[in-house]
């Protein structure tokens, strides 16, 4: 396996000494979700998903500009928190769902938007969250990090499913 990798490398380019090392990691994965009872093209819509913008409303953030783009991959926001301003940008996109990462931050940091079909008049919106905790200084500030965030995004997804689901 080794010859491989070091063939690969060295027919891209690149060489053993400059490829990239693999860093300590710590993951911590939240999974939100709510059920819709609207088909799933309609819950994107109420819930902004096609606006690149939209999830500051939920989030109870100060604002929101977009850099770049409208939402597609490679387009770029940024997010005031209010506490701090979030670069954030899209890495993968489909009908129904985007991911962003966060490259300028502590931690490697994603998260995935999403409304799900369940059948034709009902969906499930899902919000997911992947960081490597291990850009934290201590066992106080990851339990924080993942305390704050179960709170935040579950009332952002509680907002969205309202809003989602409203007549």
């Amino acid at each position: 396996m080794k010859k491989i990798l070091t063939l690969a490398l060295l027919v891209s380019g690149a060489t053993v000494s400059n490829a990239q090392t693999p860093q300590p990691a710590d993951w911590v994965i939240l999974n939100f979700s709510a059920p819709i009872n609207k088909p799933a093209e309609v819950a994107w819509q109420r819930v902004g998903g096609n606006d690149w913008c939209g999830i500051a409303k939920f989030l109870d953030v100060k604002g929101c500009t977009i850099n770049s783009g409208k939402g597609e991959l490679g387009s770029i926001r940024t997010i005031d928190t209010g506490t701090a301003v979030v670069v954030e940008n899209v890495v993968a996109r489909t009908p129904l769902s985007y991911t962003y990462a966060q490259p300028f931050m502590p931690v490697f940091y994603h998260g995935t938007l999403a409304v799900e079909p369940v059948d034709a008049t009902h969906s499930r919106l899902v919000y997911s969250l992947i960081w490597n905790q291990n850009g934290l200084p201590d066992a106080a500030a990851r339990k924080a990090a993942v305390d704050g965030r179960k709170v935040r995004f579950q009332a952002a997804v509680d907002k969205m499913a309202a809003a989602a689901n409203a007549p």
